[in-house]
């Protein structure tokens, strides 16, 4: 409107109310209208272009639109990679160059003849050839990012005259200028050693990074320096071998630090400085292991060290391993027990305080007077032991003595199995259990409170190794104090010698394994992986230390008292014979010993208390390895049950079989725990189960024959008229023959004898 006003122009405007009547009203007037090149909806009309003048910016900026409107730019528009995915098409495109007045005849030629676009573009390429021949690259002139290639050897060339075209440098490579007499174009070379290229049509290589290496040309990538190497540097054609007994956690280490020690070994250098040395037993050591990170202190991906389960160290001194005995310590960081255990085994419990239900717990007042109440109710257990103590030998076992004799069998058993509960094998829990129950009976008295009034282990040793020489001179005190009753004596309650003698020779019988377990205690000493030794029973309590030269002592009076009596069985057993018939009170003397034996072995005792240091001394000479103990225990218990089964040395047959039963039910626990000592997690649960069926069979068996021994004797007592077929068929395992009728059977067989001559004679007696 501006220019028409300006200029004159007498102009009326009109919008078209459709594009065909857009395309209608310039060819019915006579008229100006919009329009736009190159376009043939008009071209018959010859349009011609109005001019006005030059076009001014900063007039229309201000609004003033009298000059004429900016020129559209003309531009060829392609896709953005084309130039590298088809980079002769792109030459192409940008070396065309067409008039306008091409593009209307063009248009003409198509409104005058009615044929397709393509046809009449394809005729007129084939009348110009000169014109767009020009146009047409050379396939082998190569831009940036190409490089030649041989299309008929599939690969790319540094020569010229064996390429036919330009092709994208593939990874691996880079495009590098190359000039000739003619000219210059681009080849594609593989990357020198020390760098590489990821992308594809790039002008150069990168060097390799830093943990990288590439040792020669080639189109691979930069490799990862593999582990126990480093590279701080780029573009490294090699890696830095870390120092000896170093590696590297993860690949493509960048730095000297990432050298950390192999596994097994474990850095204890101050600083920065690497220093590794063996971990060895009771540390788990990965690749990279610190003493920092075993005191908690995690520094970097470095794996941690651990403690193994079983296994204890102080946090101030993580490396010095001790080895515990037991399930109480955990593993993990340094300084972990489980249950409030202290001390360098998690054995001991804090002072007023013992071990019962898998946690220390506080003294109760009462379980402390329990122990003080202790020595005067053992005062009147020996007072009693006398007075129910049979001395007589009789040549067959009543019911109550079956049912004594019984008692010892299952006291003695007990003991035994208290012993194999030294034996330090991975029990599961169950038979842990039991067998931490069945070691009170070789005086293994944490559970009971004992540290509640004597809290050292020297002390407790002291203490239990002392009460055995207190009671076998008590015995004789008892007896000499009773003398200088007058009442005692009136009443006939006075203690004679022999008895004295037997009775006290009963507690020492009874008492001989656990007398030679706990005089052997101070030298069972294990090794821990740091060198220094503890003894079994008191772990804390370890071995060349002033507490354990005091534990010896003791331990050599209690061996003195138990080989004392085991020298006195050997003597009274080679006298038994003699005295029998010359002196019968001594006979009384040593009822304990041969009692419980038919006349014809007597002196089978001596295998019995034989058999109680025997299962000890494995646990001494082979400290530090439980199969061997187990083995030794196994030799000792089958020669053992080897002479039992020969001789059947006890007075009843049921006591033979009883003995026999669990003897051999023991063993199975040998066996079973033998096995454990290296059993694989799947087995744990079936020999868990089985393992507490024997232990109970073992007990049962026993213990019912002892109860059924008990319940004939009273029914006997009041049952007179019953007693003669209870004994055949209950204690001999089987019918025994009247007396007259075995009288009768020998008469026969003396008139027997009388009739016939001596060599009949002879072979009547054999056969009888």
């Amino acid at each position: 409107m501006q220019r028409s006003a300006v200029f004159s122009i007498p102009l009326g405007v009109g919008v078209a109310n459709s594009y065909e009547n857009y395309l209608l009203i310039p060819k019915i007037y006579k008229s100006m209208f919009y329009y736009w090149t190159p376009e043939d909806s008009l071209l018959e009309l010859n349009p011609q272009k109005v001019i006005f003048p030059e076009h001014n910016a900063y007039a229309h900026s201000q609004g003033d639109l009298t000059t004429a409107s900016s020129q559209t730019p003309l531009a060829k528009l392609t896709s953005y990679d084309l130039e590298y995915l088809a980079p002769d098409l792109f030459k192409l495109l940008e070396n065309s160059a067409f008039d306008i007045d091409i593009i209307y005849d063009l248009m003409r030629e198509r409104l005058a003849t009615g044929e397709q676009p393509q046809e009449i573009a394809c005729r007129w390429l084939k009348n110009h050839e000169a014109r767009w021949r020009e146009w047409i690259p050379d396939p082998t002139l190569c831009i940036r990012g190409f490089g030649l290639y041989d299309e008929k050897a599939e690969s790319f060339s540094t020569s010229r005259a064996s390429a036919s075209t330009c092709k994208a440098c593939l990874p691996g490579t880079y495009s590098k200028l190359f000039k000739e007499d003619w000219g210059s174009t681009y080849v594609c070379e593989e990357c020198s050693a020390g760098s590489q290229q990821p992308a594809a049509g790039e002008v150069s290589c990168n060097p390799c990074p830093a943990g990288t290496f590439k040792e020669v040309a080639s189109t691979e990538d930069c490799a990862s320096c593999p582990a126990g190497y480093y590279q701080n540097d780029t573009g490294a054609e090699t890696c830095k071998k870390c120092p000896n007994g170093t590696t590297t956690i993860l690949l493509r280490a960048t730095l000297f630090s990432d050298c950390v020690c192999l596994a097994g070994t474990i850095d204890v250098g101050p600083g920065a400085e690497v220093q590794c040395v063996p971990c060895g037993e009771g540390l788990s050591c990965p690749d990279g292991s610190t003493v920092e990170g075993l005191k908690g202190r995690r520094n970097g991906p470095s794996a941690v060290a651990e403690v193994m389960p079983g296994y204890f160290s102080w946090l101030t001194r993580p490396t010095e391993i001790f080895k515990c005995l037991g399930t109480h310590c955990p593993g993990g960081p340094p300084g972990a027990c489980e249950g409030g255990r202290l001390g360098p085994t998690c054995h001991d419990c804090a002072a007023g305080m013992y071990w019962a239900d898998e946690e220390c717990r506080t003294c109760e007042v009462s379980m402390v007077a329990a122990w003080i109440v202790g020595p005067f109710v053992l005062l009147l257990v020996m007072i009693t032991a006398y007075y129910v103590t049979e001395d007589r030998y009789k040549a067959r076992a009543a019911l109550r003595e079956c049912a004594t004799i019984g008692g010892d069998m299952l006291l003695a058993f007990l003991q035994n199995l208290g012993i194999l509960s030294l034996v330090s094998v991975p029990l599961p829990e169950t038979l842990n259990m039991l067998f931490e129950w069945s070691s009170l009976f070789v005086l293994n008295l944490r559970s009971l409170g004992f540290s509640c009034t004597v809290r050292d282990g020297m002390q407790q040793y002291v203490i239990s190794s002392i009460s055995f020489l207190i009671v076998v001179v008590a015995f004789p005190l008892l007896g000499y104090v009773t003398q200088f009753c007058s009442c005692m004596r009136n009443r006939g309650w006075n203690w004679r010698f022999y008895k004295t003698i037997c009775v006290t020779g009963k507690f020492l019988q009874s008492c001989f394994t656990l007398m030679c377990n706990i005089g052997l205690a101070p030298f069972m000493c294990f090794r821990h992986p740091n060198g220094s030794r503890s003894i079994f029973r008191y772990p804390n309590t370890f071995c060349g230390s002033a507490e354990h030269g005091t534990m010896q002592l003791f331990g050599v009076l209690v061996l003195v008292l138990s080989f004392t009596h085991f020298i006195l069985c050997c003597w009274a057993s080679w006298k038994a014979p003699t005295w029998s018939l010359q002196s019968p009170e001594r006979i009384r003397g040593i009822g304990f010993f041969i009692g419980n034996f038919r006349p014809s072995t007597w002196w089978f005792g001596l295998i019995s208390l034989a058999r109680g240091p025997l299962l000890s001394l494995p646990v001494v000479l082979s400290p530090n390895v439980p199969g061997i103990q187990l083995a030794l225990m196994l030799c000792v218990l089958l020669v053992s049950f080897t002479w039992q089964l020969w001789f059947l040395p006890w007075k009843a047959p049921v006591l033979n079989l009883v003995d026999a039963v669990s003897t051999g039910l023991f063993l199975i626990l040998l066996a079973i725990s033998l096995h454990l000592e290296s059993a694989v997690e799947g087995s744990l649960s079936f020999l868990d189960s089985f393992g507490a069926g024997v232990y109970f069979l073992s007990l049962g068996i026993i213990g019912c024959v002892c109860i059924l021994a008990l319940v004939l004797a009273v029914w006997q007592r009041f049952c007179a008229a019953k007693r003669k077929k209870l004994m055949p068929s209950i204690i001999n395992l089987g019918p025994v023959r009247e007396a007259e009728e075995i009288l009768e059977i020998l008469l026969v067989i003396v008139a027997s004898l009388e009739s016939q001559d001596g060599n009949q004679r002879e072979a009547l007696l054999r056969t009888a």
